[in-house]
């Protein structure tokens, strides 16, 4: 499905006249409204042309009902590796998960890194379905945990006071059916919330 189709269309406007209101239809009642602190950029910091584009991800074949199954699930099954992620920005129904060859039964641990550029508020929004648990330098900031159909986070505001690159590790699984995994941004003096880019992210390795 496209990013500018109309539900996207009056997301974004809604987002950006400040008149998103939390637990209501599709938006998830469980995000820190508040935001987290604390969080700690990656030291050392990754050196220039050390780092692939995109996230890496290893990827389990089981039929999950939580992100508390999943992490029990990982300390038995190591899963096998998966073709990086360039962004998070699926919503793709009944086709393949992520960058998977299959549509239903998916568990992904995705890890990387995320650039932020300059100091100040960043908000964030998830949009998930089914389970996903979002930590960014080591603070989960957002757990939408068990099977659940399109659901938007509220508005999570990140204070960043350092910039450069940030450990992100993302936990996210497909029960069967539809699938979504979107990370949205309003940086610093933006203004505007859209997909987190491409550029954004890093991970090490091929």
């Amino acid at each position: 499905m496209s990013f500018w189709d109309n539900e996207q269309k009056l997301l974004m406007k809604a987002l950006q006249a400040g008149l998103v209101a939390a637990g209501i239809g599709m938006f998830a009642v469980n995000s820190a409204a508040a935001g987290p602190m604390g969080l700690k950029p990656a030291s050392p910091q990754p050196t220039a042309g050390s780092l692939s584009s995109g996230l890496a991800v290893q990827y389990y074949g089981v039929k999950l009902d939580s992100i508390d199954q999943f992490l029990e699930w990982m300390e038995y099954d190591k899963g096998k590796s998966g073709t990086p992620i360039p962004m998070l920005n699926y919503q793709v129904g009944q086709g393949n998960v992520l960058t998977t060859t299959t549509n239903d039964l998916v568990g992904a641990d995705i890890t990387g890194f995320i650039n932020f550029e300059t100091s100040g508020t960043y908000t964030i929004m998830v949009h998930s379905n089914d389970g996903v648990q979002v930590n960014i330098g080591g603070v989960m900031v957002y757990e939408d945990p068990e099977v659940h159909g399109d659901r938007f986070s509220d508005e999570i505001k990140l204070e960043i006071s350092e910039p450069g690159w940030y450990p992100v590790r993302v936990l996210y699984f497909e029960k069967k059916n539809s699938s979504t995994l979107e990370l949205y941004w309003d940086p610093p003096g933006s203004g505007e919330i859209d997909y987190v880019p491409a550029t954004a992210f890093g991970h090490r390795g091929k």
